[in-house]
């Protein structure tokens, strides 16, 4: 469960939740506000509840509620609608309510709503600056967080598409929703260290992990276990950006945030395939020096990323 330490040092993290247990917020008081499930999913903006506002202001911060705008509205009700038939079912039961926020310190995060029960319920709370920039926009930014750029003139950025970010960060929490509900990750986030036994594996996860955030052994690398996405890591010189991109090229993982945990992988993967695959955009890692492209590299074009497409078809089946 994310506690206070975790929030502060994940703040630059793309998410706080993990959606299938082990990096769930569950909060133990909740506004006394009745789950509904006869309401469209873009109409379940509700104000932040009062514990995800406590858990920031106990951390030195203070996020405000953001009201949306009818462009806004509109931004939401679009990214709702384009999400897969799948994760549109699985909201429509699961999702209690969407909350957005100025001021956040991190860009989404999803609550259990009654942890310990046998149907669980999500909120989720994001930050209200995506409604305002394109994926590539905010991809870039997220990327550029891991790496110290201060010695080089190389930088590192993310091609996706000018589609509003707010679609790429709804489409990578809903799918922890789908997974807590639906278990395609294993159900036992196991401690570090732990290694995954054979009867807990599932499909996507088997031959990827050998732990809840323990790459299997094909695909261990020192260099991107060492990175800021990952639990004590640290900023990465960007002259050493093409060296982890070659690391990153030799695994199925579809980006260096996806290789954190199962669960982020599960959400990254689904997220840049549905971006790729079915809105027809492009996702390519570049690192550019000024003008210059010297690197760059398209995940989903990748032998060993790809081949777990197949994996895929279960958030498209319509029925």
């Amino acid at each position: 469960m994310i506690v206070l330490r975790q929030l502060l040092l994940l703040l630059l993290v793309l998410t706080l939740s993990n959606g299938a247990r082990a990096q769930t917020t569950s909060p133990s008081k909740q506004p006394d506000f009745p789950f509904d499930s006869t309401t469209s999913l873009a109409a379940r903006v509700h104000p932040p509840t009062a514990t995800v506002l406590q858990l920031f202001r106990d951390a030195g911060m203070a996020p405000t509620e953001h009201s949306l705008t009818a462009a806004e509205q509109s931004k939401v009700a679009a990214a709702f609608a384009a999400l897969p038939p799948l994760h549109q079912r699985i909201l429509g039961s699961h999702l209690r309510s969407i909350s957005f926020l100025d001021n956040m310190p991190n860009t989404a995060l999803t609550s259990t709503v009654n942890p310990g029960e046998a149907h669980q319920l999500f909120d989720i709370s994001f930050r209200a600056e995506i409604l305002s920039q394109d994926v590539s926009e905010w991809l870039t930014w997220k990327e550029a967080t891991c790496f110290d750029t201060t010695q080089s003139s190389l930088r590192v950025a993310i091609q996706a598409g000018h589609l509003n970010a707010f679609l790429y960060v709804l489409l990578h929490e809903a799918t922890h929703v789908v997974d807590g509900a639906l278990g395609i990750t294993p159900n036992s986030a196991l401690p570090a260290g732990a290694f995954l036994i054979d009867s807990l594996a599932t499909n996507f996860v088997k031959g990827s992990w050998a732990g809840h955030s323990t790459v299997a052994a094909a695909y261990k690398s020192s260099l991107l276990d060492g990175i800021a996405f990952r639990r004590g890591g640290q900023l990465l010189s960007v002259t050493k950006a093409k060296e982890a991109y070659r690391a990153l090229e030799k695994t199925p993982f579809v980006s260096l945030y996806g290789r954190n945990s199962w669960n982020e992988d599960l959400a990254e993967y689904l997220t840049v395939y549905h971006f790729t695959q079915k809105l027809k955009q492009p996702f390519t890692i570049t690192i550019r020096d000024g003008n210059q492209n010297v690197y760059a590299y398209q995940p989903m074009k990748s032998r060993l990323v790809s081949r777990r497409f197949k994996y895929m078809s279960q958030f498209y089946r319509t029925s």
